[in-house]
């Protein structure tokens, strides 16, 4: 039968470099009383021409036992190099696999207190850790995890993902680096831009391949730090804009189908403007107004910085006037509790043939659009053929929708090049707008056809890093947030 002092010494971080002398019990926990043994050897240069200096105490925590807290006071040695060409004196023996160099806790309990800090952050793991027994501050836990952020080498990445995340959205960007083969988040920058990007591809090289949204920024960036890499597009974001440029045609189309009615159908006109209208009317006239001064600027030559601050506007709202084929017109917000109350209202009605509607959501009807008849249920068929006959207009952009949706489905880029030519001279400003940005990037997409990468992994890792940035409730610097992104280290 084992003696308690060996049962003790047997669940010691390294028992062959450790000696039990004894077991403790105080009002603080469980004290063990261990010294160290081994060979020792100078850290400088390595060599074990040593001799015997002194000793010292060091005090370590440890993993707790059935909740108490446990303390291991080593007795550490001191040596004196006798190398007369080292640059060290005396050293203290290092205990690896224990505790690290000036550590005050061992290892293991500083992998614990990481893990359970770089799933819950700081203060939650520091409650959760206090009733586990491995009571640490908040500030403790936070700089554990910032101490096993990064792994200690990289593999060579040979297929990219990059897509950007938003410290705000609309206004400010980051950049979110993954390896695809291994399904890895590699790097985080806190910007999104052309140089940055190109920078860090000629840190690391070797990539072949580099899968990316359809930003601009990240093909100039890919071009320049990695002019030998292939770039493919990715297709949910081809999809994406695709339902975009829908939706905004879907838009347009019901506007002219509702000019068509009959004057007996036709609502009639307010008398007069209510304070709502009349303010939409006013905001709507002062923006077209700085849509012309933007559409001048263009075409006298100026850059979009240029523009932005002359007709104080953001860079990105001038690049998306400048690319609009006509004055975009703003979406009007609507009352989701009485969308949802219109559309139960539907399913019950079954939208019967007597009920005319002449308003349809276009996003809902955009999402109709792009998915098969078969896919779609009863009511949302019914739905979908109701706007239809309200709109005869949708049939041919439907088509083009469901194209291009197949295309990618199965995977045939020969029929890209004649697509866009038919959407190109179809009449649907939008949906040509779409296909001359398509153009631009035609090896890009082609490749977003054939090849298998996508960035779809990365929208899951964004997906994260967002609830961890707002779990943080941005009190923490980039530091921190790089730190919970990136796989933790081992």
């Amino acid at each position: 039968m084992r003696q308690p002092i060996d049962i003790v010494h047997a669940s010691l971080p390294e028992p062959e470099s450790l000696v039990m002398d004894g077991v403790d019990q105080t009002e603080e926990g469980i004290v063990l009383q261990v010294r160290s043994q081994g060979t020792p050897r100078c850290p400088a240069c390595s060599g074990s021409n040593v001799a015997y200096h002194s000793i010292y105490l060091r005090r370590l925590r440890d993993l707790p036992w059935q909740g108490q807290p446990v303390r291991i006071k080593v007795k550490t040695r001191r040596f004196r190099c006798r190398n007369r060409r080292c640059r060290r004196q005396i050293f203290a023996e290092r205990l690896p696999g224990v505790a690290a160099q000036w550590a005050r806790e061992t290892d293991r309990l500083t992998q614990n207190l990481r893990l359970v800090g770089y799933l819950l952050g700081g203060r939650p793991a520091s409650r959760l850790l206090e009733r586990l027994g491995m009571k640490a501050s908040r500030d403790t836990v936070l700089r554990r995890i910032k101490q096993g952020s990064a792994p200690k080498t990289q593999t060579q990445v040979r297929v990219l993902g990059v897509d950007d995340w938003a410290w705000r959205k609309h206004q400010e960007y980051g950049t979110l680096l993954m390896d695809l083969k291994q399904r890895r988040v590699i790097d985080l920058l806190p910007v999104r831009s052309a140089a940055s990007f190109a920078d860090w591809l000629r840190q690391h090289r070797g990539v072949e391949i580099i899968a990316r949204d359809r930003c601009g920024l990240y093909a100039e960036g890919g071009h320049k730090g990695a002019p030998g890499a292939v770039q493919v597009a990715d297709r949910y974001h081809l999809m994406s804009n695709l339902s975009q440029a829908l939706e905004r045609t879907l838009q347009q189309l019901q506007i002219q189908a509702r000019a068509k009615l009959v004057p007996e159908t036709r609502p009639k006109p307010s008398p007069k403007l209510t304070l709502v209208k009349a303010r939409y009317q006013r905001c709507r006239q002062a923006r077209y107004e700085r849509y012309r001064a933007v559409i001048e600027l263009g075409r006298q030559g100026h850059t979009q910085l240029q523009i932005a601050e002359k007709v104080g506007v953001r860079a990105g709202t001038v690049a998306r006037w400048l690319n609009a084929p006509e004055f975009p017109e703003r979406r009007i917000r609507r009352d989701r509790r009485r969308d949802q109350a219109r559309f139960l209202q539907d399913q019950e009605w079954g939208l019967h043939p007597g009920i005319t509607r002449t308003h349809f959501s276009a996003g809902r009807m955009a999402a109709l659009l792009l998915t098969p008849a078969r896919d779609l249920s009863a009511t949302q068929r019914t739905y979908r053929d109701s706007f239809l006959r309200f709109c005869p207009a949708a049939y041919k952009v439907r088509r083009l929708v469901l194209q291009f949706r197949a295309m990618l489905r199965w995977r045939r880029a020969g029929r890209l090049v004649p697509w866009i030519k038919m959407a190109t001279g179809s009449g649907f400003a939008w949906i040509a707008q779409f296909a001359r940005t398509l153009r631009r990037d035609l090896r890009a997409v082609e490749l977003a056809v054939t090849e298998p990468w996508s960035n779809g992994p990365l929208e899951g890792h964004i997906n994260r890093l967002k609830m961890i940035k707002r779990q943080m409730y941005g009190r923490a610097g980039f530091a921190l947030l790089k730190a919970r992104v990136l796989p933790l280290s081992a």
